[in-house]
């Protein structure tokens, strides 16, 4: 039998390849990155350092050369290949009074490295007078060209201006922007963390997506204590099944805390299928050495 995915991506021990406080080439901390295939060959990563977003590539997903600011200010950027050898991204841009989400598509690697988007989209804040961000890229369709397009994102609004909720976004033609809260899932990562024990008092933030084996997940960020980072915990939610359980992630010396997930389904550098899995390891919940951006590749077994 296969592993489950919850034991996959808990154990950073396991993995064949892992980095803790990862760093570019240029020495820019690689907070809350997340890894793709290049279609060209090799990989992407896009991140933050403070309020810059950076692009980064590498052959072995562990060494990473800094390419090009991707947007500023602006942070938690994600990334995503569409077809024709174009890319998609998205942050969270301060525009001064708080978080938006900026969407851009790129019609190449080269038109990203050059600045160049064939287009953007500046989302205005529809649910949450404060801010809305941490965008995680749920679905592209761009079979009617850009004009045609529909994106679906995943995002965070800030509910009364107090903590953090769930919300989605959809993104047609590059013009029409539509939102909805996302109750259901706030719920669900409520009821696992009180099976764990745990209370969701702060917020329940940044979140990814990935498909494992003919199922659909999310990895969600969620805060015991508002304003306490060494609560931060991560939620594994099943949507086929509609089951939600908190990730029991054990690093190399026992950090308790962590934030920002992301797992992307990729051929290792030998070609074999794998999960490049990162977190953020914020400084109160770390062991020595082990705060900043974890990076980590788990070998996927495709038995059923």
């Amino acid at each position: 039998m296969s592993r489950p995915l919850a034991g996959l991506l808990g154990d950073v021990r396991a993995a064949g390849a892992f980095r803790y406080d990862a760093r570019d080439s240029a020495g820019n901390r690689m907070d809350t990155a997340k890894v793709i295939g290049d279609p060209a060959g090799g990989y992407l990563a896009v991140y933050h350092s403070g309020e810059v977003c950076h692009l980064a590539t590498s052959s072995d997903l562990m060494e990473w050369t800094h390419r090009a600011v991707v947007d500023e200010p602006a942070t938690q950027p994600t990334i995503a290949a569409t077809a024709g050898g174009g890319l998609l991204t998205a942050a969270e841009f301060n525009d001064g009074h708080g978080g938006r989400l900026r969407i851009r598509h790129w019609s190449s690697l080269d038109a990203l490295l050059a600045g160049r988007p064939a287009r953007e989209f500046l989302a205005p804040r529809t649910l949450s007078a404060c801010n809305e961000g941490t965008p995680s890229i749920r679905r592209v369709g761009l079979d009617g060209g850009l004009d045609g397009s529909r994106i679906e994102l995943g995002f965070h609004y800030h509910r009364a201006c107090q903590v953090d909720r769930q919300a989605r976004g959809t993104l047609t033609g590059f013009r029409a922007w539509t939102t909805a809260t996302d109750p259901e899932l706030d719920a669900a990562v409520e009821r696992a963390a009180a099976a764990a024990g745990e209370r969701i008092g702060g917020n329940i933030g940044d979140r990814d997506h990935l498909r494992h084996l003919g199922r659909d997940y999310d990895l969600i960020e969620a805060q015991g204590r508002r304003g306490d980072f060494a609560t931060w915990r991560v939620y594994l939610h099943d949507r086929t099944a509609g089951t939600t359980e908190r990730l029991e992630i054990v690093t190399h010396k026992g950090s308790t805390a962590f934030a920002n997930p992301t797992a992307t389904p990729l051929r290792d550098p030998a070609g074999r299928e794998a999960i490049m899995v990162t977190m953020f390891l914020p400084l109160e919940g770390a062991a020595p050495g082990e705060a900043g951006s974890l990076l980590y590749l788990v070998a996927v077994d495709q038995r059923d």
